[in-house]
């Protein structure tokens, strides 16, 4: 999940983000003490829950929650403060907790339990027709080749992939181009972005023109079934059925002796 703190004190922060880093140690949490740069990070970037404390310096973490409301309705905002007399009026602003200073691990547990808006995650179906959902809704890639190099890179479960092996999946032929080169970096950059507005920056990794994924960071059914999970829908004996000839060489090898 992604979460921004606000707090008028380093310290509040800190501690607030070393309770969410150890609650969801790969999501995305930032702090800010002021409101000019808490806002405009709720308008550039997506953000599930707002931690708000009441006191803030120059300004009233109340008024704060009614501004929010106007950029994002959807944004679980938490309210946490050292005063206990706030909490009708938090309430009346429909928040979806509020927290007495100082917030332990088990208070932090709880009232994410309780969240009035779903986290949106970005999650991966292999098996069956490939597709890459945030929320329950499909993520639409920019550029139309970009979806099966990602599709390719999730096969390789971490792997290195080269740039001629993207080059020959995209082109059938190892024919090497400046303009082939550039295509497959505006892939790379789409895959990226894409993710990126989906509050995921550190799945896709390059290192001297090799491309990988990083399973740890992305939730998805074959890295689950991978792992020794239970997945229903791999029973169907079906995987990435949008794709030829380099989804059977994985199809062949999940269910030869099925």
């Amino acid at each position: 999940m992604n979460t921004i703190t606000i707090d008028d004190e380093t310290f509040a922060i800190n501690s607030m983000l070393r309770l969410l880093k150890k609650l969801d140690p790969h999501g995305t949490h930032t702090g800010v003490r002021d409101s000019g740069t808490f806002l405009d990070h709720i308008k550039n970037d997506p953000v599930d829950i707002a931690f708000v404390d009441v006191d803030l310096y120059g300004s009233n973490g109340l008024d704060l929650v009614k501004q929010l409301a106007c950029i994002n309705k959807e944004i679980n905002v938490i309210m946490y403060t050292g005063h206990t007399q706030f909490k009708a009026d938090a309430l009346d602003l429909y928040v979806s907790g509020y927290i007495v200073k100082p917030v332990t691990e088990e208070d932090l547990a709880e009232v994410l339990k309780h969240l009035r808006y779903p986290i949106k995650e970005l999650h991966v179906r292999c098996f069956g027709h490939f597709e890459v959902f945030y929320g329950s809704l499909p993520v639409r890639f920019e550029r139309k080749d970009s979806k099966e190099v990602f599709a390719y890179l999730i096969d390789k479960n971490g792997a290195e992939v080269s740039e001629g092996e993207l080059r020959y999946l995209l082109w059938a032929d190892d024919e090497d181009t400046p303009k082939k080169k550039s295509y497959i970096r505006t892939i790379i950059s789409d895959i990226r972005n894409t993710l990126s507005k989906c509050g995921e920056n550190e799945i896709i990794f390059n290192s001297r023109g090799y491309y990988f994924v990083n399973p740890d960071r992305l939730k998805c059914d074959y890295f689950d079934y991978l792992n020794g999970k239970d997945v229903r829908a791999a029973k169907l004996c079906k995987y990435m059925e949008q794709y030829g000839f380099w989804a059977d060489i994985t199809r062949k090898a999940l269910y030869e002796n099925s």
